[in-house]
């Protein structure tokens, strides 16, 4: 299984994710044994093993990632080599319906990368990702009617000691089908940028992400 990269938080700022849904009216059958092999869309097997339990509305799973991956080539290079070991916490929940249709989705992110420009490390710089993703489907079962919407802290770029040098704190808004929004507040080399709806693919540009990251690398803890 390959686990996403540091680099995720870059993707996950430009394709990206609030609020609580109802959910569908419907009495079900009573509560029994859950039939995993019947979820649409089936569970993501990196969160395994996934608990489900039948609730009056129907199936509730939550699944769970915790892992470590050692230090390894990061995606690309500054003025030496970058390396990264990435950490990963995730807890995940998912609603279905009794026809054993997803439509609904919450998911806690923590993850880290520890960068350094020595294959073994020490780190020198850190990439964290705290966010909290909330996905409701308009067609239960239907992916592409998924809207994601992301609220926390979805990059955080900075040396092991010091300020960060980029840091971006809000909700990201991606309805299917079209180009997500962002709203909060972005601090780029201690220059503070806030934005309301403005498209996500002009709040950090990849080269602002890499110029943060070979910043926050190269200097000395």
């Amino acid at each position: 299984m390959k686990l996403t990269s540091a680099r995720t938080a870059l993707v996950v700022l430009v394709a990206a994710m609030g609020q609580l849904v109802s959910s569908p009216a419907s009495a079900g059958p009573p509560p029994g044994p859950v039939d995993e092999s019947l979820l649409v869309p089936a569970l993501n097997p990196a969160l395994a093993p996934w608990s489900c339990k039948a609730k009056q509305t129907g199936p509730v799973c939550t699944g769970a990632l915790d892992a470590v991956n050692e230090w390894q080539p990061f995606d690309f290079s500054c003025d030496a080599p970058v390396y990264a070991r990435s950490t990963f916490h995730r807890r995940a929940t998912r609603y279905y319906d009794w026809d054993y249709r997803n439509y609904d989705r919450y998911v806690h992110q923590n993850d880290l990368d520890e960068l350094s420009t020595s294959p073994t490390g020490p780190a020198t710089a850190l990439i964290s990702v705290r966010t909290r993703f909330h996905e409701p489907f308009e067609v239960p079962g239907d992916l592409s009617t998924m809207t994601v919407v992301t609220e926390g802290v979805p990059l955080d770029i900075r040396p092991v000691r010091g300020a960060p040098v980029l840091r971006v704190v809000g909700t990201l808004v991606e309805p299917p089908g079209e180009v997500g929004t962002f709203s909060g507040h972005v601090t780029d080399h201690g220059v503070t940028t806030r934005y309301e709806d403005a498209p996500l693919d002009t709040v950090v540009s990849e080269e602002t992400f890499v110029e943060a990251v070979c910043t926050a690398v190269q200097e000395l803890p």
